[in-house]
């Protein structure tokens, strides 16, 4: 046995605060596969779902300027039950389009999730906690926002952008969840390593959720809708910048409503809010950043239409708050959507 090995027994035996954490990632594409080797470098026993039929990676690696870090003989499974019956945590980085499919969700989870498992979802939009809450406790539950450019190729990702983080929240907003939360992304034995995570907490999650919608829905919707443009394209364009701020502006009006309409006093300052993503916007404009949900449009894939687009806009109507733009915005890119790539 190596000194390195003796060292995470003795620390895991010792004290059970400082046992590595069972995770089993669910979807393992850029996201799931980035935050998984993340928590193995932390030292967690992390294991991998990997339901395509094909040879499993002898490694997983990412690549980072925060740092790089391949994990050797990554445990990898077929099926949802072979994760085990023991996990801490779940991580789900699924595409929101896979909940298009009947019971998704509710197959992946229940075959693995114990008692006393928490889940936590790494996915856009709104409504996925929802539905993980019909399976689970939803105490249990997590959100979690991923901020960080993640691409994959082949089973390895890159990481580029902003420093990766995720703004990460309890569905029913308890503060003990959060530390559970932020005790999974601690080292277990260890220095923390450059490339580390960010976990940020957030005491609200349904505002974080709603504040990064309010970037994401209109500058997801707009590039698609100006034929694949980029950010700095529309954004350097008079007319393409009044449709965008306009449209973030209805967001805003439907997330107070729908936030007071669920018994939260938090909300969003409609003019603070244009202000910062407009300038965070001129940052990116001068990068020409391309939006995940214009990158599928680009490359013929099924764009996450409903939990980005869709689930505000249900929600904007249920509380009588009119988002007229938002309305043509979600219907354009459902058909835009089953023109692309039909469900």
């Amino acid at each position: 046995m190596t000194l390195w090995h003796a060292a995470r027994r003795l620390a895991s035996s010792s004290s059970t605060a400082m046992r590595p954490l069972r995770v089993g990632v669910v979807g393992a594409g850029a996201v799931g596969t980035y935050f998984g080797v993340r928590l193995a470098e932390l030292g967690h026993d992390v294991r991998f779902l990997v339901r395509k039929r094909h040879d499993a990676p002898k490694k997983l690696g990412v690549t980072s300027w925060q740092g790089d870090f391949v994990l050797e003989g990554p445990t990898i499974v077929r099926e949802a039950s072979e994760l085990g019956d023991d996990l801490d945590w779940v991580l789900v980085g699924l595409k929101s389009t896979a909940l298009e499919q009947e019971n998704v969700l509710r197959d992946l989870l229940e075959p693995c999730v114990a008692p006393n498992t928490r889940v936590q979802l790494l996915m856009n939009g709104l409504g996925a906690e929802e539905k993980a809450a019909e399976i689970v406790d939803a105490r249990r539950v997590h959100g979690g926002l991923v901020y960080g450019g993640l691409s994959r190729r082949g089973f390895d990702v890159n990481h580029a952008g902003v420093p990766c983080a995720i703004h990460g929240g309890s569905f029913v907003d308890d503060e003990a969840e959060l530390a559970a939360a932020e005790r999974l992304w601690t080292p277990v034995d260890r220095e923390k390593p450059a490339g580390a995570v960010a976990y940020v907490p957030q005491p609200c999650l349904l505002l974080a959720q709603w504040s990064k919608l309010a970037w994401n829905v209109p500058f997801n919707g707009c590039t698609v809708l100006a034929a694949g443009a980029d950010v700095g394209a529309l954004w350097r364009d008079a007319a393409g910048r009044e449709a965008a701020v306009a449209v973030m502006r209805e967001v805003c009006r439907a997330a107070n409503a729908d936030l007071a309409a669920r018994g939260s006093a938090a909300s969003l300052d409609e003019e603070a809010v244009v202000a910062r993503l407009s300038a965070v916007t001129d940052d990116m404009a001068q990068v020409d950043y391309v939006p995940s949900t214009t990158k599928d449009f680009r490359e013929g894939r099924r764009m996450e239409v409903e939990a980005i687009f869709g689930e505000p806009l249900r929600r904007a109507l249920a509380n009588g708050v009119a988002t007229p733009r938002l309305e043509a915005m979600a219907a354009l890119l459902r058909v835009a959507n089953d023109r692309v790539a039909p469900s």
